[in-house]
Order: structure tokens, then sequence, then C-alpha cells
């Protein structure tokens, strides 16, 4: 029964993550999306209070990233990453 009760609280905790990263991203999550501490100020500005860490709305990141201004970032962050050998080339 203890086993069943511990499954029970990981699927729980699985889909409360889940939950919230349908929703919020975290710095990490957007370092892993290439922005750097610069573009998150300039872009985004400050986090909002998101459980017990602070975080960006998925929706608001979303907007940012679909935007001319930032594609033009991005563009010239992977030509960085790349030249860096920091990612691999796209062939």
């Amino acid at each position: 029964m203890a086993v069943r009760l511990y499954y029970n609280a990981a699927d729980a905790r699985t889909r409360a993550s889940d939950a919230w990263h349908d929703e919020w991203i975290s710095k990490s999550g957007l370092k892993a999306r290439f922005w750097t501490d610069k573009a998150i100020s300039q872009f985004l500005g400050l986090p909002q209070k998101a459980g017990p860490i602070l975080a960006w709305k998925r929706k608001d990141v979303e907007k940012v990233e679909s935007t001319h201004e930032f594609q033009q970032w991005l563009a010239k962050r992977r030509e960085w990453l790349i030249a860096h050998g920091k990612l691999p080339t796209d062939e």
C-alpha cells in the first residue's frame, strides 16, 4: 500500500510540474532557449512570483520570441554560439 501511495504522490508532483511548465518559464528554461541575462532584461524585464521561484509567463515569452526584433537577436546569438563551438551547425 505504501508503494501505491508513493506512486500517487509522484504522479501528483509530475502533474503539478507539467501544469506549472505549461504556464511559466524559469530562468534556466530561458537559458535552454539560448536567452542571455542581457536579453532577458532587455526583452522581458523582471520575473514574477510563480510559486516558490521567480519566472516569466510562457505566453509573454512566446509573444516576445515571435517579434522581428527578437528573431534578429536570436539569429546573431545562434551565429555566435556556432562560431564558438557551443552549438552544432545546421546542415
